[in-house]
């Protein structure tokens, strides 16, 4: 494993680049790891489990729905532990966790290091990477780098306090920090990180779907957000026969959803929608964006201020993310 190599920082955009240079790396071993990661942490939803509740879920959308996620639970899955507890990010070293640690690191020459660190940290395991690496059949820097993205991505969400107790908080923050570390890959290799990734819980399955629709539990902030970007009513099929009643219908059809449930997701199956420069006049430095790129980017930083302003303390709020996270999850598992 080499994080020496260009291709690790190039794949990095600015603030990425600049979480990676404040955060410090330290290797640890399986023992480590483990002690970050006990038994309570490592439950997790089984695949069939989810498949099956998913098929139910569906069959009961017409009638009366429920609670998000209800009927859904985790349970403990000790086969994950070797693509879960491969890498952390941790908000604190605080001292307790430090002398543990520190206790278990069986000789490390980075002791040192971590003793005299007290903020903001990520830990790798290279023994579990190797071995993912080994039985997934992908060169170890692959896997080491989809895991250092993924914690990369934890620490680029640390505005505030996280509910991660919360299958639907895991579920919506497992899968934002797996799609921004597959966004970093192109062509073959990121196919690789979505084989590595089908390796994981379904809480880490909506990655994909996270770029199919929005949470906006705020006052219409989305549509703010648009117009901040002068993005608003921009948007054109990437086609030249435009349907604009089909057009009109999208639209529509996201006000309703956002009004009456705090997020939404349109039909699948359409094409992209483009911001066509020219169509009205753009302010300065607006480039051109697909939809989706717009829904995931506003996702992120709606989770993020979710975090900073302390909302899930509002049980509506709670209940608008558990319903996103519950879409995402219905999508993931299809």
């Amino acid at each position: 494993m080499d994080f020496s190599r260009d291709v690790l920082w190039g794949r990095m955009d600015g603030a990425m680049g600049k979480k990676a240079v404040e955060t410090p790396v330290f290797l640890a071993n399986p023992r480590q790891m483990d002690y970050l990661y006990p038994r309570e942490r490592l439950r997790f939803l089984h695949p069939e489990v989810a498949r099956r509740w998913a098929q139910e879920r569906r069959r009961r959308r017409d009638g009366d729905e429920g609670e998000p996620l209800q009927g859904l639970d985790t349970a403990p899955w000790d086969w994950y532990r070797e693509t879960v507890a491969v890498g952390l990010y941790v908000d604190q070293m605080d001292g307790a966790k430090k002398r543990e640690l520190l206790r278990l690191a069986e000789g490390d020459p980075e002791v040192e290091a971590l003793q005299h660190h007290d903020g903001p940290a990520i830990l790798l395991c290279p023994e579990r990477i190797l071995s993912w690496a080994g039985r997934e059949g992908v060169h170890p820097n692959l896997v080491l780098d989809k895991v250092y993205y993924h914690e990369l991505g934890h620490a680029l969400m640390d505005t505030g306090p996280t509910p991660y107790g919360e299958l639907w908080c895991r579920i919506i923050e497992e899968s934002l920090a797996n799609w921004i570390a597959y966004s970093r890959f192109r062509g073959r290799e990121a196919r690789w990180v979505q084989r590595l990734i089908q390796g994981q819980p379904p809480e880490y399955w909506g990655y994909l779907a996270v770029e199919e629709g929005i949470v906006d539990p705020g006052d219409r902030e989305w549509w703010e957000w648009l117009e901040e970007r002068a993005l608003r009513w921009q948007y054109l099929w990437r086609r030249p026969d435009r349907d604009w009643d089909e057009w009109w219908y999208f639209w529509r059809r996201l006000w309703n959803e956002l009004g009456e449930w705090g997020y939404a997701f349109p039909a699948r199956g359409r094409p992209p929608f483009l911001l066509v420069p020219g169509l009205l006049p753009l302010k300065p430095g607006v480039r051109v964006v697909e939809i989706k790129s717009a829904f995931v980017e506003y996702n992120l930083l709606r989770w993020k201020k979710a975090k900073q302003l302390g909302e899930f303390h509002d049980s509506n709020m709670v209940r608008i993310y558990a319903g996103f996270a519950e879409e995402l999850l219905l999508r993931a598992v299809e």
